[in-house]
């Protein structure tokens, strides 16, 4: 996701999380002081807010490729019915060189990337695609007599092609390559956004978790003390389950409270970060009470 070099801007953004529930509770810099701790906290991690407008300006973009995607996939439909209504010599010549050409390009650039031998017939189109200048001169001057034979074939197929199939091949290339490329693009703005929506919870969790700090009267306890309560709660194992299976994850939450703090589903599969940000929304609203034994490193 996003970087946020900039404290200034850090602190603005914390301000934001914050909102009108610490307006007041607070003097300016007091606050910005808070901020910056909250941020240390978090590092990068964004806020909720901008989760979900970095997923609705994703879902805005993948509309639009979606739409440009149905006209491509359209215009491909129309330019192939109309190709369906050419005679039959002019749909064969059609068929034949898209063939022809499809097939010779894919095994050429094969070969060429493996380091394989390809026939004449196969070394027709891969200069287009070969990259090394002096491997394209080699395969010309090796074999010009046999390339010649079947680029006059082609040329005679194109000769014998009316300039409607000529357009067609031409205008259905273009699509194709369009449609591919779009359908990658899709693709990768669909994982971004699931990759978004996986840590919505956990920017959800440490907005709560700066709302608590400054809300509440036990503030933020200092990181080393947090590093001796998960040794001592569960060996600072953030997968730890004890014997009962009633206390799960590095602070040892029961579900009940897990709930309270807005966390979901199983504390000990829930990733160590969004662990931490419950763990201190906790500590911030009720101190070191919810660890009866070890608690006492926090204070």
């Amino acid at each position: 996701m996003r970087s946020f070099p900039s404290s200034a801007f850090r602190r603005r953004r914390t301000g934001v999380v914050l909102g009108t529930v610490a307006l007041g509770l607070l003097a300016t810099w007091g606050s910005f002081a808070a901020a910056d701790e909250i941020e240390d906290l978090r590092g990068g991690i964004p806020t909720g807010e901008e989760i979900r407008e970095e997923i609705a300006r994703l879902s805005s973009d993948r509309d639009d490729l979606l739409t440009a995607l149905n006209t491509a996939e359209s215009d491909l439909t129309a330019t192939l019915d109309a190709r369906d209504r050419l005679d039959d010599e002019q749909r064969r010549l059609a068929a034949e060189i898209e063939a022809a050409t499809d097939l010779l390009r894919s095994v050429a650039v094969r070969a060429f990337i493996t380091g394989g031998s390809v026939s004449d017939l196969e070394l027709l189109l891969s200069v287009r695609d070969a990259s090394d200048l002096s491997w394209r001169r080699d395969l010309l001057r090796n074999h010009a007599g046999s390339s010649e034979i079947a680029l006059s074939r082609l040329r005679d197929l194109r000769a014998r092609a009316s300039d409607e199939v000529r357009e067609s091949i031409e205008q259905a290339a273009r699509l194709r390559a369009e449609i591919e490329r779009l359908e990658a693009d899709i693709g990768a703005i669909e994982e971004k956004m699931n990759d978004a929506r996986a840590i919505e919870p956990l920017a959800d969790a440490w907005d709560r978790a700066a709302i608590a700090i400054v809300e509440g009267s036990y503030g933020i306890a200092p990181a080393e003390k947090w590093a001796k309560l998960r040794f001592c709660e569960s060996t600072d194992n953030y997968q730890a389950v004890n014997s009962s299976g009633k206390y799960r994850g590095a602070y040892q939450f029961d579900v009940a409270t897990w709930q309270t703090v807005g966390g979901t589903g199983d504390p000990a599969a829930a990733p160590p970060a969004e662990q931490d940000a419950r763990a201190r929304e906790l500590y911030a609203r009720r101190g070191s009470a919810p660890w009866p034994e070890c608690g006492f490193y926090l204070e």
